[in-house]
């Protein structure tokens, strides 16, 4: 019975997929901002090795493959930039030069499991960070913004490493320079990683006690742009996980490959990228935020890339969706501190648009936003 089920939703999966991808601009639709963001990091994290070395960094300079597309198209990114990055000057050098060439931000990427201090604690890597003490938690924050500063003396974007962020971490971040985050996977969860099911699709500003639902923190959090099939089908995935350590189990692969559309560029299709996109449109989002990995430019840096074509096609594939995202949505690329000009705190009292929201009330939100901006 439960094969049937899985092969029937995964018809439909396919049928709305073609159909979003293909669908026309409505004339209420709004254009869309554009935030493309890299973590700049080391290698070997993809075979699940979270280890204290810092020398595998020779992926960085890969990024100079992406000059094309992103000139051709204006692309202004945030490269998210890790301690064991970081903390080699040639790496700096490099970066400070593409960050100029490109206009671009750099930002702080926290591999908490590698950047200092390093404190043994009695559970498995990568540690979750509300298991971390948050004094701990500060101090590795510490050592990376200054390792960073080196290239940007005012960083002001963040990314917790595996998008593990919790109250603690986010109590840190708002003792710090930081206004923007972008740590927040919707619908994903999974040790070590996000817990999100529940939180927004596009940009809100956080309650700092849960910073997965929306409140009145002056940072504005940037989720990556992974949008539910069905409004509200995360607090549903949340109830069903908390029922035993079986339907939790299940609920990680379902969430990610049946009810929800993806518009992160790596191990998703074009045609679903350009779905995740247009249904992410419909429901009022006003932002597509997407991710990936210096390490997945480099052949044999992810299981998926292995030879030189296939980062090629990885690139076409980023390339042809930057041609459709820039003219059939209108989309403006811009970089975290842009983003966060943007928005205004008072948009904090309004509904967050994402999986928990009525479509009407986002609608309301944005003419509060559009009244902002014109104030």
């Amino acid at each position: 019975m439960w094969n049937a089920i899985a092969i029937g939703s995964h018809r439909t999966y396919k049928k709305g997929v073609q159909f979003l991808a293909k669908s026309p601009v409505s004339a209420t639709d709004v254009p869309m901002e554009l935030a493309i963001t890299i973590d700049v990091e080391e290698e070997g994290l993809f075979r699940k090795s979270y280890e204290s070395r810092t020398d595998l960094t020779g992926n960085v300079e890969c990024l100079a493959k992406l000059d094309h597309v992103f000139r051709k198209h204006g692309i202004k990114p945030t490269l998210f930039v890790s301690y064991a990055v970081a903390v080699h000057s040639s790496h700096r050098a490099f970066l400070s030069d593409l960050a100029r060439q490109w206009g671009a931000e750099i930002g702080i990427h926290l591999h908490h499991w590698n950047t200092p201090p390093l404190e043994p604690l009695p559970f498995p890597q990568p540690t979750p960070s509300e298991l971390i003490p948050v004094e701990l938690l500060r101090a590795k924050f510490n050592n990376v913004l200054d390792v960073v500063r080196e290239m940007n003396p005012n960083p002001v974007s963040f990314r917790m490493g595996r998008f593990n962020l919790g109250a603690k971490m986010f109590r840190v971040l708002e003792d710090s320079p930081i206004q923007v985050d972008s740590s927040i996977a919707p619908l994903r969860t999974e040790y070590g990683g996000p817990d999100h099911l529940t939180a927004p699709s596009d940009p809100y500003f956080p309650d700092s006690s849960d910073p997965r639902r929306p409140g009145h923190s002056r940072i504005l959090e940037v989720p990556i742009t992974i949008v539910p099939i069905y409004p509200g089908i995360g607090s549903l995935a949340e109830w069903i996980s908390s029922l035993s350590q079986a339907t939790k189990y299940l609920v990680r692969p379902a969430t990610k490959y049946l009810a929800s559309l993806s518009a992160q560029p790596m191990a998703t299709g074009l045609r679903r990228l350009k779905a995740a996109a247009r249904l992410h449109q419909a429901r009022q989002g006003r932002t597509l935020t997407l991710y990936f990995h210096s390490s997945e430019l480099l052949p044999g840096g992810c299981p998926q890339h292995n030879t030189e074509a296939d980062v090629t096609r990885f690139i076409d594939k980023i390339d042809a969706f930057l041609d459709w995202a820039i003219e059939e949505l209108e989309a403006r690329p811009l970089v975290m501190s842009k983003l966060r000009d943007l928005y205004d705190t008072s948009f904090a009292d309004s509904p967050a648009q994402g999986s928990e929201t009525d479509p009407r009330e986002q609608a309301s939100g944005m003419d509060m936003k559009e009244r902002s901006r014109a104030g």
